[in-house]
């Protein structure tokens, strides 16, 4: 290797978790597997409590690498220290960052991290993330250093607590491509993208997801049904974009989807002009650059549909798009709309690229979204 440095090699973008009766953790362990992009011999872990109101103690972490699809290999467990010790308190509304752990990770092999939680600890920070590669568990009771949590105690989840960054020790020549967006991004075309650079033999780019269901470019919600998706995209950027040579940023649906003029907390008065839109996708551009990024704009994907669309907002979405695919401020431009949309019918989704739901694509779409970035963009 190289003269090594710390590359972010995966992430979840902090957020207040969707506001629920019961909103906490006691006697509880919550097992991450995660996809390694970087060789490397060293992690450092960093944990958020960013919609908490309140302190959480966690009493014990550990990172393994992975056997199989189950299994962790205990013979080769770390426990993951916070100033020397196993057990750490993340603040209400900050961070805590892990003891740089010697750890031998392989690119293209998968680890466990492993939370225990003891006492009491509000569940209040959490993204849901879903996609081939996004694999999250929790069981009753300390299970943290058991090699498999038992079929009988064990249940699939797909909300992020907590873990905010893994950064590996690595070769200096290692970029970081940043996805960031809302739920689409929280979805399944950044795990195709990370496969595809990995089957590629991208050896010195890691991407990372960037994504919070609900968010929006230009307004954040304040209240409790709708907080969860998080700060608007300015306040967003910053933060979780910090550390990365590039970002694909796909962002902007939300902004036009959820104003409906019916629900007191989605007025219509929150529905943007594309001029006004336009304007947060260029700000994005100004900053990235300001922070040392190459930028790529995404373009809008197709909504009708989806119960709020329209043909007014998607006079909008076509506005936004065509400024995006002929603009020349950001480095370049990735159409996922051209990538996915029903070439017979240009502003519906094609059908086996559809979730269902008309908003959200298939699997079958997130991975041509994935295939359909550049491979310049990846260079």
């Amino acid at each position: 290797m190289n003269q090594p440095k710390w590359t972010a090699a995966w992430s979840s973008s902090p957020a207040i978790a969707p506001a629920r009766p019961a909103r906490y953790a006691k006697d509880l362990t919550l097992r991450f597997i995660l996809r390694m992009q970087l060789s490397g011999d060293a992690i450092r872990l960093r944990l958020s409590n960013f919609g908490g109101r309140a302190d959480a103690p966690i009493e014990m972490i550990c990172i393994a690498p992975m056997l199989d699809e189950h299994t962790q290999d205990v013979s080769a467990l770390r426990p993951v220290n916070f100033g020397g010790s196993e057990s750490c308190v993340i603040p209400a509304g900050g961070t805590v960052q892990s003891d740089e752990i010697a750890f031998e990770t392989v690119r293209n092999g998968d680890v466990c991290v492993s939370l225990y939680i003891r006492d009491y600890a509000p569940l209040a920070s959490g993204t849901d993330v879903t996609g081939p590669l996004s694999r999250f568990w929790f069981a009753e009771g300390n299970c943290a250093k058991d090699a498999q949590l038992s079929v009988m105690n064990r249940m699939q989840h797909d909300t992020v607590f907590f873990l905010d960054l893994v950064e590996v020790r690595s070769a200096s020549d290692c970029d970081v491509l940043a996805c960031f967006g809302d739920s689409i991004t929280a979805q399944s075309w950044p795990d195709f993208l990370i496969q595809r650079c990995l089957d590629e033999d991208r050896a010195n780019l890691c991407v990372i997801r960037r994504g919070i269901g609900g968010s929006r470019v230009l307004r954040q919600y304040e209240n409790l049904q709708h907080r969860s998706y998080g700060p608007h995209g300015a306040d967003r950027f910053e933060r979780e974009l910090s550390g990365a040579d590039r970002v694909i940023i796909m962002h902007g649906i939300n902004d036009l989807i959820h104003p409906d003029g019916v629900n007191p907390l989605r007025p219509w008065s929150d529905l943007p002009t594309a001029a006004e839109l336009i304007e947060g996708l260029r700000w994005y551009v100004r900053k990235g650059h300001e922070m040392g990024m190459k930028v790529y704009l995404g373009t809008i994907v197709t909504m009708l549909g989806w119960p709020s669309a329209s043909e007014y907002k998607e006079g909008i979405r076509q506005e936004v798009n065509a400024w995006i695919r002929t603009q020349t401020e950001a480095d370049g431009c990735v159409d996922f709309d051209a990538a996915i949309r029903n070439p017979d019918d240009p502003s519906h989704r094609a059908p086996e690229y559809d979730s269902g739901d008309h908003l959200h694509p298939s699997l079958a779409g997130a991975k041509a979204m994935a295939a359909c970035v550049p491979a310049a963009f990846l260079e």
